[in-house]
């Protein structure tokens, strides 16, 4: 603790005497200027008046400057309760308050922030009637007491509702057309946690790792996570620091998460409501499948080759079909024919395209050849549909083609 303390202000008494050093003449100046800091920043003379400087600082969870550095509001310190309500805000995520005032005066938040113990500072310490913080002020011939009354004045918790018109207002509506006119102000301990965060998730070591080894195509056991689209924002220009002690250790930069709206893709599978043919199969896509198979039948040729290329156009559509039927059951989870919304979808396509029949689809047959004949009807009124010049299919081909379509589902079982 006494070590904190004392290394602080060794760093202080070096910065004084470093360019006063250099502008001395002689080793009698020198001496001088080195006894002269010793008595300035020794505790007994150097705490007195950082006591008296501390009240131009202000401590606050949500500082107004981060609006305009000149904008004047009450020193704000948000009494939050934790709630588990999923939101990231005040009172959810636990960080140190911030502070504003004269830069000048910056050194006594500095020293109040010193830690004592692994969770404990100076600041605490004061406010705790802490014994070997006590204990060490009073050796050194002050009084505890009246310190602790001066340094907990950067604490204080403004009591007006004093607001700035450089600071962003929104009207909030209630009820009776009345409203609300609310200050905006910036949580920046919340985004200085939100950055910190960050920078860890991106340019850790264990990340930094984890990505060489991608370069190198080498596997990692952990791999790394990131963000994308981030945009980075700064508050106070070239001077962060007359905005907030938080905002000057950031360097003035905040993230921003993107907060544009989503790009909607069309679905590929779709769900039918009343009659998978109608609502999930587009009889343009098999369109050229349909006008080959009408030249090869235009042919009137019954020999080997020609049947063979039939047979081939008709078991490619009878696949795309049955593949589509595939693609609901794998994109949509189990029960989502059970929706009032599909309750005008027969049972025959509910049983076959909703995973939760997988029993009764394996124990009953039946299903099979009915859907291979609505299948083999579809396929044969597209064909009509299709070319205007279509022959007229009749029970001959229908039956043939509900065979091919029962094979295919007898031989695709596994996927039952």
């Amino acid at each position: 603790m006494i070590e904190s303390i004392q290394i602080f202000l060794n760093e202080r008494k070096e910065l004084w005497l470093k360019d006063r050093l250099k502008k001395a003449e002689n080793d009698t100046e020198i001496a001088g200027l080195q006894q002269q800091a010793e008595d300035k920043f020794s505790l007994q003379e150097w705490l007195p008046d950082a006591a008296k400087r501390v009240a131009q600082l202000s401590m606050v969870s949500h500082p107004s400057k981060f609006s305009h550095p000149s904008a004047k509001t009450s020193s704000v310190i948000a009494q939050v309760k934790f709630e588990q309500d999923g939101y990231l805000r005040s009172g959810n995520v636990q960080y140190l308050l911030d502070v504003f005032g004269n830069a000048a005066a910056m050194d006594v938040y500095k020293f109040l922030s010193l830690d004592l113990t692994a969770d404990f500072t100076v600041l605490d310490g004061f406010e705790k009637d802490d014994q070997v913080l006590k204990s060490l002020i009073e050796k050194s011939s002050l009084d505890f007491a009246s310190l602790k009354q001066s340094f907990l004045v950067i604490k204080n918790d403004d009591a007006s509702s004093k607001t700035d018109h450089l600071v962003k207002q929104v009207y909030f509506p209630i009820e009776n057309s009345e409203y609300h006119l609310l200050s905006i102000l910036t949580p920046s301990g919340l985004i200085t946690q939100f950055k910190k965060s960050i920078d860890k998730l991106r340019f850790s070591e264990a990340t930094k790792e984890a990505k060489e080894k991608r370069k190198r195509n080498e596997h990692d056991a952990e791999g790394y996570a990131d963000i994308f689209d981030l945009t980075v924002t700064a508050y106070g220009g070239t001077q962060p620091q007359n905005v907030s002690v938080l905002n000057s250790q950031n360097a003035g930069r905040a993230y921003l998460l993107s907060s544009c709206p989503p790009i909607f893709e069309k679905r590929a599978v779709r769900l039918p409501k009343t009659d998978f043919f109608a609502q999930c199969l587009y009889r343009k896509n098999y369109q050229d499948s349909f006008i080959q198979l009408h030249k090869f039948i235009q042919l009137d040729l019954n020999n080997m080759d020609i049947r063979t290329a039939i047979r081939n156009i008709i078991q490619f559509v009878i696949d795309q079909v049955l593949l589509q039927g595939f693609k609901i059951r794998e994109f949509y989870p189990e029960g989502w024919s059970k929706q009032d919304y599909y309750a005008s979808l027969p049972k025959l396509q509910r049983v076959w395209l909703d995973p939760i029949y997988a029993e009764q689809r394996e124990n009953d047959s039946e299903w099979r050849n009915e859907l291979s004949e609505d299948i083999a009807r579809w396929i044969l009124r597209s064909y009509e549909k299709v070319i205007s010049d279509a022959y007229i299919l009749g029970t001959g081909e229908v039956n043939d083609v509900k065979q091919r379509v029962e094979k295919s589902l007898q031989q695709a079982k596994e996927f039952f």
